[in-house]
């Protein structure tokens, strides 16, 4: 079973989480709140994710904000769609209200390290650093291929999903992700190290 896990391409277990999301999706819709509750489990790490990457402080809020709304409004969500990017869509539209009701860039800061650091303090230092530019090098890309860029690498949705999410079409979700990695490549590259 963990030899199936490490493949890329689509497997059995894939197409079963498939299944189960798209049963609990439907049950959710007809009112099962505990079916509702099963897709919280499954989808409150990448949703809170996405949130605390736009807004930082208020991530954790959002995220539940996110979640009630899709609980009100469930009837809305088709259940024969994933449910990822239509919670995305839900947390993107909150956390732009947000920032535009602050009207200030989010802070930048150094994303907590989900794993043990690396033994060595300069390793550590280091690592934070890089960490730290890319940082700075997605804020200063434009939202859509920040957006985009963030989807696609960091939450592995597809494409068709990444458009549904940010509601474009998938040709710009593609030239976003174009865009976006060359204006990082060129970021990244063009400060050296410390």
């Amino acid at each position: 079973m963990a030899d199936g896990e490490s493949v890329p391409t689509a497997s059995g277990s894939d197409a079963d989480d498939r299944r189960a999301e798209l049963d609990l999706a439907r049950r959710a819709r007809r009112g099962d709140a505990a079916a509702f509750d099963e897709l919280v489990l499954r989808f409150q790490r990448p949703v809170l994710r996405f949130c605390w990457r736009l807004v930082r402080s208020d991530a954790e809020d959002l995220a539940q904000d996110t979640f009630v709304r899709a609980f009100v409004h469930f009837e809305r969500f088709d259940p024969e769609r994933p449910v990822l990017p239509w919670l995305i869509a839900i947390a993107r539209r909150l956390c732009l209200d947000v920032l535009r009701r602050r009207k200030v860039s989010t802070r930048l800061e150094t994303m907590p390290a989900g794993e043990p650091p690396t033994p060595s303090p300069e390793g550590e230092a280091s690592f934070r650093e890089q960490l730290s530019r890319l940082d700075r090098a997605l804020a200063d890309l434009d939202e859509g291929p920040r957006e985009a860029i963030m989807l696609f690498h960091m939450e592995e949705l597809s494409y068709r999903d990444i458009a549904a999410a940010l509601e474009v079409p998938m040709g710009t979700v593609m030239t976003w992700l174009h865009r976006g990695r060359a204006q990082l490549k060129r970021a990244l590259d063009s400060v050296p190290p410390a």
